[in-house]
């Protein structure tokens, strides 16, 4: 019993012991305490470069409001012809710009709107641009009526989108035939 005891190979055993017991009992696994209060914030940081101008936006597009149209009959040919002033249609529009005509063929509360040019297998209205004036053509009367209530029916309206706003890469996935869509896109009060 006096070997198992001597200084010479007891201490050694002893300090590997404990360094084994210390390194197992300190692991930084252990379960963290609670977070501290958050910090007061810090100093506003200075003001940054100003970015690229940005795409043109809606502000540039012109709309009319829903308009009476009223079509006249050329006798010489049997078409039915109708006009609307639209003094926002320039040479300028006429060469790169957009213009979009939509009828509604019922009424504001319950409208039936269908771009331009239209077909359902009776009537027919074609469309036409020249500076300040859209000119349409009918295979029927297609005016503008009011019913007995005051209530009006086949009324027009039309879009300008000047040259420097292309309607295809500004509306990026916007059916420009469908006028739910458009009227959306576009923030269009009826």
């Amino acid at each position: 019993m006096k070997r198992f005891f001597q200084a010479s190979w007891f201490i050694p055993c002893v300090l590997v012991m404990s360094v084994m017991f210390t390194a197992i009992s300190c692991s930084k696994d252990g379960d963290p305490g609670p977070a501290g209060p958050a910090g007061p914030n810090g100093p506003a940081g200075p003001k940054g470069d100003t970015g690229p101008k940005g795409d043109t936006g809606t502000a540039n597009v012109i709309y009319s409001g829903w308009l009476d149209v009223t079509f006249e009959q050329d006798t010489s040919t049997g078409t039915w012809i109708a006009s609307l002033d639209a003094p926002q249609i320039t040479p300028e529009v006429l060469a790169g710009g957009e213009i979009k005509v939509y009828m509604n063929l019922n009424s504001a509360a319950e409208p039936l709107v269908a771009p331009l040019p239209y077909f359902d297998g009776e009537n027919i209205i074609n469309v036409r641009f020249v500076e300040g004036l859209i000119g349409l053509l009918a295979n029927g009367n297609l005016s503008t009526v009011v019913d007995d209530n005051g209530v009006k029916y086949q009324q027009a309206r039309y879009i300008v989108i000047p040259g420097g706003t292309s309607a295809r890469k500004a509306a990026a996935g916007i059916d420009w035939n469908n006028y739910k869509q458009v009227k959306a896109w576009l923030h269009l009060k009826d």
